[in-house]
């Protein structure tokens, strides 16, 4: 097993090599969903806490170029490091701006339109909540037995609802809700920004929106024409409420296919932002094919050690 290991490491840094050599200096660019000190069991890999996010804000600032998506990445005089967002949540501005704005750092939040204004909760939220309310032994939805608590159980309820649309989606909530009694409501900490926040961010010098498409469906399950109607969707809406936003499209799930790169050239978007933990360079930003590693609720020596991998 450690040969693979030993082979697998020196294919990789080889890889790296050429990629310094090719395109020069790696750019980081970090995707972060949820900052704060609520989160759920479940999707915990989703949320970093308010303080160990200014710690790494820290470490990056003294480390890395800091860029912004948008800028030209060709004149590094050390790896660079670009800070995104996805899906909108109020705690980007709550929590997340006013350390940005201390280490004077810039960022993209990437927005999914469908909550912006309401209380709702996206769906993965929900599902959390729930399966921690639930006991050992709950029910599903037309199952008349009980299923048992454990990882599996839980990724394949993930599973089924991921291809669901929205509408599906609420429906099998008041279902698995009612049937196990669960009291859900909306909670504040897991909510949308409003129309004034989004307004306040698209204003402010340190922030620009983009687009994470309106109802966050993977787009590799969908067809061209859905596809686009989701992308014109998104973009329409948040052009309505913000003047200021950039055609940088982040795949929800890192999901898409071979008509989603077709759409990005006829919608003239100027790249999309993809989920793989990779790092980045010159060439994605020209390919409009941008790697990105998903930064955990990490500090100190621990997120020295896992940047590393990203970094050479």
């Amino acid at each position: 097993m450690w040969y693979f290991k030993s082979i697998k490491n020196l294919y990789y840094n080889l890889l790296k090599a050429k990629s310094r050599i090719l395109y020069g200096r790696p750019i980081l660019v970090l995707m972060y969903h949820r900052v704060n000190d609520i989160k759920d069991d479940k999707l915990g890999q989703l949320t970093v806490s308010v303080k160990n996010f200014e710690n790494q804000l820290r470490y990056f600032k003294d480390k890395y170029q800091i860029l912004k998506l948008n800028e030209d990445w060709t004149s590094l005089k050390k790896s660079g490091l670009v800070i995104t967002f996805d899906d909108g949540y109020a705690d980007n501005i709550i929590n997340a701006l006013p350390l940005l704005e201390k280490y004077q750092i810039p960022a993209t939040i990437f927005i999914t339109t469908l909550n912006i204004n309401t209380d709702k909760e996206f769906w993965w939220d929900r599902l959390g909540f729930d399966y921690s309310y639930c006991d050992e032994l709950f029910y599903l939805p037309n199952f008349k037995e009980r299923a048992s608590k454990s990882n599996d159980t839980y990724k394949s309820i993930t599973a089924y609802l991921n291809p669901l649309s929205n509408e599906d989606k609420e429906r099998w909530f008041l279902k698995f809700e009612k049937i196990n009694q669960i009291p859900f409501s909306p909670r504040d900490e897991y909510r949308s920004l409003n129309n004034l926040e989004l307004k306040l961010l698209s204003e402010h010098p340190l922030i620009t929106l983009g687009i994470h498409t309106h109802n966050h469906y993977p787009l590799e399950n969908l067809t061209y024409e859905e596809q686009k109607r989701e992308l014109i969707l998104s973009i329409e809406k948040l052009d309505e409420l913000t003047p200021n936003n950039i055609k940088y499209l982040a795949l929800p799930h890192g999901s898409y296919n071979s008509e989603t790169y077709k759409l990005i050239s006829e919608l003239n978007f100027s790249g999309s932002l993809l989920a793989n933990n990779y790092y980045s360079s010159e060439k994605n930003k020209f390919s409009k094919k941008i790697n990105r590693i998903l930064i955990p609720d990490i500090k100190d020596k621990e997120l020295l050690n896992y940047i590393k991998r990203f970094d050479f």
